[in-house]
Protein backbone atom coordinates (compact mmCIF):
# COMPACT_ATOMS: atom_id res chain seq x y z
CA UNK A 1 0.00 0.00 0.00
CA UNK A 2 1.46 3.66 -0.79
CA UNK A 3 1.83 6.41 1.54
CA UNK A 4 0.53 9.72 1.06
CA UNK A 5 4.07 10.71 0.76
CA UNK A 6 5.15 8.38 -1.94
CA UNK A 7 2.01 9.40 -4.39
CA UNK A 8 3.24 12.82 -4.32
CA UNK A 9 5.83 13.27 -7.18
CA UNK A 10 9.39 15.15 -6.30
CA UNK A 11 7.66 17.45 -8.80
CA UNK A 12 4.48 18.71 -7.03
CA UNK A 13 6.65 19.05 -3.63
CA UNK A 14 6.50 22.10 -2.37
CA UNK A 15 9.98 22.63 -2.07
CA UNK A 16 10.54 22.17 -5.75
CA UNK A 17 7.83 24.38 -6.87
CA UNK A 18 9.40 26.96 -4.62
CA UNK A 19 12.61 26.59 -6.43
CA UNK A 20 10.96 26.90 -9.78
CA UNK A 21 9.01 30.14 -8.60
CA UNK A 22 12.79 31.20 -8.04
CA UNK A 23 14.22 30.33 -10.18
CA UNK A 24 11.62 32.57 -12.62
CA UNK A 25 11.79 35.20 -10.80
CA UNK A 26 15.40 35.44 -10.61
CA UNK A 27 14.96 35.16 -14.48
CA UNK A 28 13.25 37.55 -14.61
CA UNK A 29 15.14 39.56 -13.09
CA UNK A 30 18.36 38.68 -14.70
CA UNK A 31 16.27 40.10 -17.96
CA UNK A 32 15.28 43.29 -16.83
CA UNK A 33 18.98 43.98 -15.59
CA UNK A 34 19.66 43.94 -19.58
CA UNK A 35 17.55 47.25 -19.81
CA UNK A 36 19.23 50.04 -21.31
CA UNK A 37 19.54 53.78 -19.60
CA UNK A 38 16.90 54.93 -22.01
CA UNK A 39 14.84 52.29 -21.55
CA UNK A 40 14.74 52.84 -17.75
CA UNK A 41 13.81 56.31 -18.59
CA UNK A 42 10.83 56.16 -20.92
CA UNK A 43 9.39 53.30 -18.53
CA UNK A 44 9.40 55.66 -15.96
CA UNK A 45 7.96 58.45 -18.09
CA UNK A 46 5.32 55.66 -19.07
CA UNK A 47 4.70 55.05 -15.28
CA UNK A 48 3.75 59.04 -14.74
CA UNK A 49 1.98 59.56 -17.87
CA UNK A 50 -0.22 56.48 -16.91
CA UNK A 51 -1.40 58.03 -14.14
CA UNK A 52 -3.04 60.84 -15.76
CA UNK A 53 -4.50 58.57 -18.41
CA UNK A 54 -5.89 55.94 -15.83
CA UNK A 55 -7.45 59.38 -13.34
CA UNK A 56 -8.72 60.66 -16.57
CA UNK A 57 -10.24 57.81 -17.93
CA UNK A 58 -11.56 56.51 -14.77
CA UNK A 59 -13.80 59.28 -13.40
CA UNK A 60 -14.04 61.60 -16.95
CA UNK A 61 -17.30 60.07 -17.82
CA UNK A 62 -18.56 59.64 -14.40
CA UNK A 63 -17.59 63.28 -14.07
CA UNK A 64 -19.37 64.16 -17.60
CA UNK A 65 -22.79 62.30 -16.40
CA UNK A 66 -22.91 64.17 -13.34
CA UNK A 67 -23.01 67.12 -15.72
CA UNK A 68 -26.18 65.37 -17.54
CA UNK A 69 -24.61 64.38 -20.61
CA UNK A 70 -26.48 61.11 -21.75
CA UNK A 71 -24.21 58.15 -22.07
CA UNK A 72 -24.31 58.90 -26.05
CA UNK A 73 -22.79 62.49 -25.28
CA UNK A 74 -19.84 61.23 -23.53
CA UNK A 75 -19.46 58.41 -26.16
CA UNK A 76 -18.91 61.13 -28.73
CA UNK A 77 -16.37 62.41 -26.57
CA UNK A 78 -14.34 59.88 -25.96
CA UNK A 79 -14.38 58.51 -29.67
CA UNK A 80 -13.01 61.94 -30.37
CA UNK A 81 -9.95 61.36 -28.73
CA UNK A 82 -10.07 58.03 -30.71
CA UNK A 83 -10.18 60.34 -34.05
CA UNK A 84 -7.08 62.26 -33.40
CA UNK A 85 -5.12 58.75 -32.57
CA UNK A 86 -6.01 57.68 -35.70
CA UNK A 87 -6.17 60.41 -37.77
CA UNK A 88 -2.25 61.28 -36.42
CA UNK A 89 -0.96 57.61 -36.38
CA UNK A 90 0.61 57.58 -39.66
CA UNK A 91 1.93 61.11 -39.63
CA UNK A 92 3.35 60.87 -36.59
CA UNK A 93 4.97 57.53 -37.14
CA UNK A 94 6.59 59.02 -40.38
CA UNK A 95 7.75 62.19 -38.97
CA UNK A 96 9.48 60.04 -36.15
CA UNK A 97 10.99 58.33 -38.25
CA UNK A 98 12.94 61.31 -39.91
CA UNK A 99 14.00 63.19 -36.35
CA UNK A 100 14.86 62.77 -33.15
CA UNK A 101 12.09 61.67 -30.80
CA UNK A 102 12.88 63.64 -27.31
CA UNK A 103 11.86 67.26 -28.48
CA UNK A 104 8.45 65.95 -30.09
CA UNK A 105 8.35 63.70 -26.85
CA UNK A 106 8.42 66.73 -24.84
CA UNK A 107 6.21 68.90 -26.55
CA UNK A 108 3.22 66.32 -27.13
CA UNK A 109 3.27 65.50 -23.76
CA UNK A 110 2.67 69.32 -22.92
CA UNK A 111 0.35 69.53 -24.76
CA UNK A 112 -1.38 66.15 -23.65
CA UNK A 113 -1.90 67.55 -20.00
CA UNK A 114 -3.09 70.99 -21.25
CA UNK A 115 -5.87 69.59 -23.50
CA UNK A 116 -6.87 67.08 -20.74
CA UNK A 117 -7.17 70.20 -18.70
CA UNK A 118 -9.68 72.08 -21.01
CA UNK A 119 -11.83 69.01 -21.13
CA UNK A 120 -12.10 68.93 -17.58
CA UNK A 121 -12.80 72.75 -17.77
CA UNK A 122 -15.12 73.07 -20.49
CA UNK A 123 -18.92 71.68 -20.62
CA UNK A 124 -19.90 72.27 -24.14
CA UNK A 125 -20.26 69.27 -25.96
CA UNK A 126 -18.91 70.57 -29.55
CA UNK A 127 -15.91 71.84 -27.69
CA UNK A 128 -15.32 69.23 -25.14
CA UNK A 129 -15.26 66.97 -28.50
CA UNK A 130 -12.42 69.27 -30.04
CA UNK A 131 -10.25 69.28 -27.11
CA UNK A 132 -10.36 65.33 -27.12
CA UNK A 133 -9.30 65.00 -29.89
CA UNK A 134 -6.51 67.33 -29.86
CA UNK A 135 -5.74 65.14 -26.79
CA UNK A 136 -6.03 62.15 -28.81
CA UNK A 137 -3.23 63.55 -31.77
CA UNK A 138 -0.98 64.67 -29.16
CA UNK A 139 -1.26 61.39 -27.31
CA UNK A 140 -0.71 59.73 -30.12
CA UNK A 141 2.95 60.65 -30.21
CA UNK A 142 3.92 58.74 -26.94
CA UNK A 143 2.06 55.54 -28.38
CA UNK A 144 3.64 55.26 -31.89
CA UNK A 145 7.08 56.29 -30.68
CA UNK A 146 7.31 53.05 -28.14
CA UNK A 147 7.44 50.53 -29.95
CA UNK A 148 10.29 51.86 -32.16
CA UNK A 149 12.11 53.32 -29.47
CA UNK A 150 12.11 49.89 -27.27
CA UNK A 151 13.29 47.84 -30.60
CA UNK A 152 16.28 50.44 -31.15
CA UNK A 153 17.16 50.50 -27.57
CA UNK A 154 16.91 46.51 -26.85
CA UNK A 155 18.20 43.02 -28.08
CA UNK A 156 16.02 40.25 -28.62
CA UNK A 157 17.32 38.85 -25.32
CA UNK A 158 15.04 41.09 -23.24
CA UNK A 159 12.56 42.57 -25.95
CA UNK A 160 9.73 40.08 -24.86
CA UNK A 161 10.30 41.43 -21.22
CA UNK A 162 11.18 45.15 -22.22
CA UNK A 163 7.26 45.60 -23.95
CA UNK A 164 6.07 43.51 -21.02
CA UNK A 165 7.06 45.78 -18.43
CA UNK A 166 6.12 48.16 -20.27
CA UNK A 167 2.36 47.29 -20.67
CA UNK A 168 2.73 46.64 -16.42
CA UNK A 169 4.30 49.68 -15.82
CA UNK A 170 1.13 51.52 -17.44
CA UNK A 171 -0.99 49.50 -15.31
CA UNK A 172 1.10 49.93 -12.42
CA UNK A 173 0.84 53.45 -13.01
CA UNK A 174 -3.22 52.58 -13.25
CA UNK A 175 -3.19 51.12 -9.79
CA UNK A 176 -1.74 53.84 -8.10
CA UNK A 177 -4.19 55.84 -10.40
CA UNK A 178 -7.14 54.11 -8.75
CA UNK A 179 -6.43 53.11 -5.66
CA UNK A 180 -5.87 57.10 -3.81
CA UNK A 181 -8.16 58.69 -6.39
CA UNK A 182 -11.55 57.00 -5.89
CA UNK A 183 -11.03 58.13 -1.84
CA UNK A 184 -9.84 61.97 -2.64
CA UNK A 185 -13.35 62.43 -4.93
CA UNK A 186 -15.24 61.29 -2.12
CA UNK A 187 -12.71 63.63 0.37
CA UNK A 188 -13.32 66.82 -1.91
CA UNK A 189 -16.84 66.30 -2.34
CA UNK A 190 -17.65 65.99 1.40
CA UNK A 191 -15.58 68.78 1.98
CA UNK A 192 -17.05 70.95 -0.30
CA UNK A 193 -20.31 69.74 -0.88
CA UNK A 194 -20.43 68.97 -4.76
CA UNK A 195 -19.63 65.77 -6.01
CA UNK A 196 -18.39 67.22 -9.56
CA UNK A 197 -15.57 69.75 -8.02
CA UNK A 198 -14.41 66.10 -6.58
CA UNK A 199 -14.23 65.09 -9.70
CA UNK A 200 -12.67 68.08 -11.34
CA UNK A 201 -10.24 68.57 -8.47
CA UNK A 202 -8.74 64.94 -8.62
CA UNK A 203 -8.34 65.18 -12.45
CA UNK A 204 -6.39 68.17 -12.32
CA UNK A 205 -4.32 66.48 -9.96
CA UNK A 206 -3.59 63.38 -12.37
CA UNK A 207 -2.78 65.82 -14.96
CA UNK A 208 -0.36 67.29 -12.64
CA UNK A 209 1.27 64.07 -11.84
CA UNK A 210 1.18 63.37 -15.30
CA UNK A 211 3.32 66.79 -16.38
CA UNK A 212 6.19 65.47 -13.75
CA UNK A 213 6.69 62.63 -16.94
CA UNK A 214 8.84 66.08 -18.63
CA UNK A 215 12.06 65.14 -16.55
CA UNK A 216 12.65 61.19 -17.20
CA UNK A 217 11.86 62.15 -21.08
CA UNK A 218 14.27 65.02 -20.82
CA UNK A 219 17.22 62.89 -19.28
CA UNK A 220 16.70 60.75 -22.83
CA UNK A 221 19.29 60.89 -24.93
CA UNK A 222 17.79 60.02 -28.20
CA UNK A 223 19.92 59.43 -31.18
CA UNK A 224 18.60 60.04 -35.13
CA UNK A 225 16.39 57.88 -36.41
CA UNK A 226 18.77 55.15 -38.66
CA UNK A 227 18.88 55.80 -42.36
CA UNK A 228 16.64 52.42 -42.68
CA UNK A 229 14.13 53.81 -40.48
CA UNK A 230 14.39 57.13 -42.34
CA UNK A 231 12.88 55.39 -45.46
CA UNK A 232 9.95 54.40 -43.86
CA UNK A 233 7.12 55.39 -46.63
CA UNK A 234 3.04 54.71 -47.35
CA UNK A 235 3.33 54.43 -50.88
CA UNK A 236 1.43 52.62 -53.41
CA UNK A 237 3.89 49.51 -54.28
CA UNK A 238 4.86 49.25 -50.61
CA UNK A 239 1.20 48.63 -49.75
CA UNK A 240 0.70 46.44 -52.97
CA UNK A 241 3.96 44.16 -51.82
CA UNK A 242 3.26 44.56 -48.39
CA UNK A 243 -0.35 45.04 -47.91
CA UNK A 244 -0.46 41.17 -47.17
CA UNK A 245 1.19 41.57 -43.65
CA UNK A 246 -0.45 45.34 -42.78
CA UNK A 247 -3.79 43.50 -42.86
CA UNK A 248 -2.73 40.68 -41.00
CA UNK A 249 -1.09 42.15 -38.22
CA UNK A 250 -4.16 44.87 -38.48
CA UNK A 251 -7.42 42.97 -38.74
CA UNK A 252 -7.69 40.89 -35.00
CA UNK A 253 -6.19 44.14 -33.65
CA UNK A 254 -9.09 45.98 -34.97
CA UNK A 255 -11.75 43.56 -33.81
CA UNK A 256 -10.62 43.58 -30.54
CA UNK A 257 -10.75 47.62 -30.67
CA UNK A 258 -13.95 46.97 -31.94
CA UNK A 259 -15.77 44.75 -29.03
CA UNK A 260 -13.82 47.20 -26.45
CA UNK A 261 -14.72 50.17 -27.14
CA UNK A 262 -18.48 49.57 -27.18
CA UNK A 263 -18.51 48.48 -23.34
CA UNK A 264 -14.86 49.30 -21.94
CA UNK A 265 -15.07 52.65 -21.90
CA UNK A 266 -18.16 52.25 -19.80
CA UNK A 267 -17.62 49.69 -16.72
CA UNK A 268 -17.51 52.21 -14.71
CA UNK A 269 -20.74 53.24 -15.17
CA UNK A 270 -21.80 49.99 -15.36
CA UNK A 271 -20.89 49.30 -11.94
CA UNK A 272 -22.46 52.98 -10.91
CA UNK A 273 -25.36 52.17 -12.60
CA UNK A 274 -26.27 48.53 -12.24
CA UNK A 275 -24.77 48.42 -8.53
CA UNK A 276 -25.50 51.94 -7.37
CA UNK A 277 -21.69 51.72 -6.41
CA UNK A 278 -20.15 55.03 -5.14
CA UNK A 279 -16.53 56.28 -6.73
CA UNK A 280 -14.08 55.06 -3.61
CA UNK A 281 -15.20 51.67 -4.52
CA UNK A 282 -15.22 52.04 -8.28
CA UNK A 283 -11.95 53.58 -7.75
CA UNK A 284 -11.12 50.09 -5.53
CA UNK A 285 -12.41 47.87 -8.19
CA UNK A 286 -10.20 49.25 -11.13
CA UNK A 287 -6.94 48.93 -8.75
CA UNK A 288 -7.76 45.44 -8.05
CA UNK A 289 -8.39 44.91 -12.26
CA UNK A 290 -4.80 46.90 -12.73
CA UNK A 291 -3.31 44.76 -10.47
CA UNK A 292 -4.69 41.77 -12.22
CA UNK A 293 -3.82 43.05 -15.24
CA UNK A 294 -0.35 43.77 -14.39
CA UNK A 295 0.27 40.00 -12.84
CA UNK A 296 -1.33 38.82 -16.35
CA UNK A 297 0.92 41.36 -18.08
CA UNK A 298 4.19 40.40 -16.77
CA UNK A 299 3.34 36.52 -17.04
CA UNK A 300 3.50 37.27 -20.35
CA UNK A 301 7.60 36.71 -21.34
CA UNK A 302 6.82 33.57 -19.32
CA UNK A 303 4.03 32.03 -21.16
CA UNK A 304 5.35 33.37 -24.28
CA UNK A 305 8.21 30.87 -23.78
CA UNK A 306 6.08 28.15 -23.30
CA UNK A 307 3.71 28.30 -25.48
CA UNK A 308 4.55 30.63 -27.89
CA UNK A 309 3.72 34.16 -28.67
CA UNK A 310 0.86 33.45 -30.99
CA UNK A 311 -0.64 30.78 -29.13
CA UNK A 312 -0.39 32.98 -25.49
CA UNK A 313 -2.60 35.73 -27.23
CA UNK A 314 -5.39 33.19 -28.55
CA UNK A 315 -5.51 30.90 -24.89
CA UNK A 316 -5.52 34.17 -23.13
CA UNK A 317 -8.58 35.90 -24.88
CA UNK A 318 -10.67 32.48 -25.22
CA UNK A 319 -10.07 32.22 -21.62
CA UNK A 320 -11.71 35.43 -21.01
CA UNK A 321 -14.86 35.14 -22.19
CA UNK A 322 -16.72 33.00 -19.67
CA UNK A 323 -15.58 35.89 -17.41
CA UNK A 324 -16.91 38.70 -19.87
CA UNK A 325 -20.45 36.40 -19.92
CA UNK A 326 -20.27 36.49 -16.62
CA UNK A 327 -20.41 39.97 -15.89
CA UNK A 328 -22.99 40.26 -18.83
CA UNK A 329 -25.72 38.66 -17.18
CA UNK A 330 -25.38 38.79 -13.59
CA UNK A 331 -26.74 41.22 -11.23
CA UNK A 332 -24.91 39.26 -7.82
CA UNK A 333 -21.99 42.00 -7.13
CA UNK A 334 -19.09 39.03 -6.38
CA UNK A 335 -19.21 37.49 -8.99
CA UNK A 336 -19.32 40.73 -11.27
CA UNK A 337 -16.36 41.90 -9.22
CA UNK A 338 -14.24 38.26 -9.82
CA UNK A 339 -15.40 38.26 -13.45
CA UNK A 340 -14.18 41.85 -14.14
CA UNK A 341 -10.82 41.25 -12.52
CA UNK A 342 -10.28 37.87 -14.27
CA UNK A 343 -11.38 39.14 -17.70
CA UNK A 344 -9.75 42.41 -17.65
CA UNK A 345 -6.34 40.00 -16.56
CA UNK A 346 -6.57 37.43 -18.87
CA UNK A 347 -7.61 39.92 -22.17
CA UNK A 348 -5.23 42.53 -21.60
CA UNK A 349 -2.96 39.97 -21.14
CA UNK A 350 -1.66 39.73 -24.69
CA UNK A 351 -1.53 43.47 -25.77
CA UNK A 352 2.45 43.89 -25.57
CA UNK A 353 2.73 40.51 -27.27
CA UNK A 354 0.74 41.88 -30.10
CA UNK A 355 2.83 44.98 -30.40
CA UNK A 356 5.80 42.74 -29.63
CA UNK A 357 5.09 40.12 -32.45
CA UNK A 358 4.19 42.88 -34.77
CA UNK A 359 7.82 44.48 -34.39
CA UNK A 360 9.53 41.33 -34.74
CA UNK A 361 7.84 39.95 -38.11
CA UNK A 362 8.27 43.96 -39.70
CA UNK A 363 10.90 45.45 -41.36
CA UNK A 364 13.21 47.32 -39.58
CA UNK A 365 12.41 50.34 -42.19
CA UNK A 366 8.59 49.75 -41.31
CA UNK A 367 8.73 49.03 -37.74
CA UNK A 368 7.31 52.49 -36.72
CA UNK A 369 4.68 52.26 -39.59
CA UNK A 370 3.13 48.92 -38.30
CA UNK A 371 2.93 50.18 -34.59
CA UNK A 372 0.95 53.14 -36.08
CA UNK A 373 -1.14 50.61 -37.99
CA UNK A 374 -1.99 48.26 -35.11
CA UNK A 375 -2.96 51.84 -33.21
CA UNK A 376 -4.85 53.01 -36.25
CA UNK A 377 -6.84 49.94 -36.25
CA UNK A 378 -7.77 49.32 -32.52
CA UNK A 379 -8.46 53.31 -32.20
CA UNK A 380 -10.55 53.53 -35.91
CA UNK A 381 -12.08 50.64 -33.62
CA UNK A 382 -12.96 52.04 -30.74
CA UNK A 383 -13.72 55.37 -32.37
CA UNK A 384 -16.71 53.67 -34.28
CA UNK A 385 -17.92 51.70 -30.80
CA UNK A 386 -16.96 53.66 -28.12
CA UNK A 387 -19.88 56.48 -30.65
CA UNK A 388 -22.00 53.73 -30.97
CA UNK A 389 -21.69 51.46 -27.51
CA UNK A 390 -23.19 54.51 -25.26
CA UNK A 391 -26.49 54.92 -27.63
CA UNK A 392 -26.44 50.94 -27.26
CA UNK A 393 -26.47 50.86 -23.62
CA UNK A 394 -28.89 53.41 -23.50
CA UNK A 395 -31.65 51.70 -26.00
CA UNK A 396 -30.75 47.96 -25.04
CA UNK A 397 -28.35 47.89 -21.74
CA UNK A 398 -25.39 46.54 -20.59
CA UNK A 399 -26.18 42.76 -21.48
CA UNK A 400 -26.96 43.21 -25.02
CA UNK A 401 -24.01 45.36 -25.86
CA UNK A 402 -21.38 42.89 -24.20
CA UNK A 403 -22.61 40.10 -25.91
CA UNK A 404 -21.74 41.43 -29.03
CA UNK A 405 -18.60 42.48 -27.12
CA UNK A 406 -17.66 38.69 -26.64
CA UNK A 407 -18.70 37.96 -30.20
CA UNK A 408 -15.83 40.44 -31.42
CA UNK A 409 -13.52 38.92 -29.34
CA UNK A 410 -13.97 34.91 -30.23
CA UNK A 411 -14.14 35.94 -33.91
CA UNK A 412 -10.40 38.33 -33.34
CA UNK A 413 -8.71 35.27 -31.74
CA UNK A 414 -9.34 32.84 -34.11
CA UNK A 415 -8.59 35.09 -37.07
CA UNK A 416 -4.83 35.99 -34.89
CA UNK A 417 -4.46 32.18 -34.94
CA UNK A 418 -4.98 31.48 -38.50
CA UNK A 419 -3.24 34.54 -39.44
CA UNK A 420 0.04 33.67 -37.86
CA UNK A 421 -0.08 29.94 -36.49
CA UNK A 422 2.85 29.52 -38.32
CA UNK A 423 5.04 32.50 -37.67
CA UNK A 424 6.98 30.32 -34.47
CA UNK A 425 9.02 27.41 -34.50
CA UNK A 426 9.77 25.67 -31.42
CA UNK A 427 12.69 25.29 -30.20
CA UNK A 428 14.63 23.13 -27.08
CA UNK A 429 13.52 24.34 -23.33
CA UNK A 430 16.43 27.35 -23.32
CA UNK A 431 15.64 28.86 -26.76
CA UNK A 432 11.88 28.23 -26.73
CA UNK A 433 10.20 29.25 -30.02
CA UNK A 434 11.81 30.93 -32.37
CA UNK A 435 10.17 34.17 -35.27
CA UNK A 436 9.89 33.29 -38.79
CA UNK A 437 9.37 35.75 -41.15
CA UNK A 438 6.86 34.76 -43.95
CA UNK A 439 8.09 35.92 -47.46
CA UNK A 440 5.34 39.05 -48.03
CA UNK A 441 4.27 38.19 -44.25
Amino acid sequence: MKTASSQISPTDRPEHLMGRLKNLVRDYVDHVKLFSRNTRLYLIGSFLMGINFTVFNLFLNLYLKEFGFAEGDIGLVLSSRAVGMAVMAIPAAILLSRVRLKPILLVTSFLFAVFSMFITTFHELTLLMAFSLLSGMAFCFYRVGAAPFYMRNSTPKERTYVFSLSFGMVLLSGMAGSIGSGKLVTVIADYTGDIVLGYQYTIYLGIAIGLISLVPFFMIKSAKPSREENKILFSWQQLKSRGKFYFKVSFSNFLVGLGAGLIIPFLNLYFSDRFNLSPDLIGLYYFVVQFSMLAGSLSGPVLAKRWGLVRTVVITQLASIPFMLALSYTYFLPLAFVAFVLRGGLMNLGVPIVTNLGMELAEKREQGLVNALLMVAWTSAWMVSSAVGGSLIEKFGYTFTMNITVFLYVVSSFTFYIFFRKTEVKGDRETGWTIVRENGS
